[in-house]
């Protein structure tokens, strides 16, 4: 897989900070205002990101990300308990989306949050599907919980039927 890297202002509050990411499959190298950080992240379900410090003595952290519905081109963040909005302020940036999610980019697996049965697959391998859509429907604690697509793509491979018993964290489908 080639490299990707973007670069952009990301205001935080009242800060603007410099920030570039530079990606390789699911390692990332992040500037932000200088300091480098060497990661891997893996998106365990829409818009929750993994990061595993690649350096000694760095610990995994969760990353909620959720893009504003009241305001384009601002995300909602959520890190060790602490809430924050983001606004990518790159000049001339058409898609802000892929400041925020860059790391995301490429293929991506559905993975399933709970151990439960698969209910409904709502789609099939080929569909072209958008970020937010219903893909499968997991029975976990006699609720139904939809899962939805992760980002605009198409289905490559659908990996359960309905009846089918899975345990968490097990790749449902996946969205290229």
């Amino acid at each position: 897989m080639s490299d990707r890297s973007t670069k952009a202002s990301i205001r935080i509050g009242d800060r603007l900070h410099e920030v570039a990411l530079s990606r390789r499959g699911a390692r990332v190298v992040a500037s932000v205002d200088g300091r480098e950080y060497r990661l891997n992240v893996h998106e365990s379900h829409g818009g929750v990101y993994s990061l595993l410090p690649l350096d000694e003595g760095g610990a995994q952290v969760e990353v909620q990300v959720a893009t504003s519905r009241a305001d384009a081109g601002t995300y909602h963040v959520r890190v060790r308990g602490r809430a924050f909005e983001a606004r990518a302020e790159t000049p001339g940036s058409r898609d802000r989306e892929i400041v925020l999610r860059s790391v995301g980019a490429g293929p991506r697996p559905l993975r399933s949050v709970m151990p439960g049965r698969i209910v409904r697959v709502l789609v099939e391998a080929g569909a072209s599907v958008k970020r937010g859509q219903g893909i499968v429907v997991v029975e976990a604690m006699k609720m139904e919980n939809e899962l939805a697509s992760p980002k605009d793509g198409i289905v490559t491979q659908v990996l359960v039927s309905a009846g089918d018993r899975v345990e968490s964290g097990a790749t449902l489908v996946v969205i290229e």
